[in-house]
């Protein structure tokens, strides 16, 4: 019921404001998030490397069974020119950061505020996971990547320029 409720929140919002979503080759609009800690983090601070974002949520069962694929990837790809930043969707902040601190994650974990919820329209998420590629610049590369568990997940990080 929950994931039904936000998901239509997303759907209605977007859909509302008569935008239009990211398209490939498009910049992606900036955001700032904060982690478990309170630091906050913006797109900005990822420029000059890849980018790639998952939108979750800690009570999503199909994002909770990705994660052990993406924390092997995110090991596999440790030392290449890419950032692994998951965006936790969850409305209450405290299950989230119990959960993170019950299972330690790799990458920059930031947990969604409401203000910033025009960048999550602006990507039309409506179903979670949903995982998308940003390059170097911040240019939308990949709108709906495969989950870190299809092997095409891999094939399309190994297939990126510049690496």
């Amino acid at each position: 019921m929950i994931v039904w409720c936000l998901c239509m929140l997303f759907s209605i919002h977007a859909f509302a404001d008569g935008e239009e979503g990211a398209k490939v080759g498009d910049q992606s609009p900036d955001f700032e998030y904060e982690d478990k800690d309170g630091k906050i983090y913006s797109l900005k601070d990822f420029r000059g490397k890849y980018v790639l974002i998952d939108f979750w949520a800690t009570y999503c069962a199909p994002c909770k069974k990705e994660i052990p694929y993406l924390e092997k990837i995110q090991e596999k790809f440790k030392k290449k020119n890419i950032f692994f930043v998951s965006i936790a969707i969850d409305l209450n902040k405290k299950e989230w950061i119990q959960f993170l601190e019950q299972n330690p994650l790799k990458g920059t974990q930031l947990v969604f505020d409401r203000k910033w919820l025009s960048f999550v329209h602006y990507y039309q998420v409506t179903t979670i996971p949903r995982y998308i590629l940003l390059d170097k610049e911040g240019k939308v590369v990949h709108l709906d990547m495969p989950r870190p568990s299809n092997p095409e997940f891999e094939k399309i990080l190994k297939s990126l320029k510049g690496l």
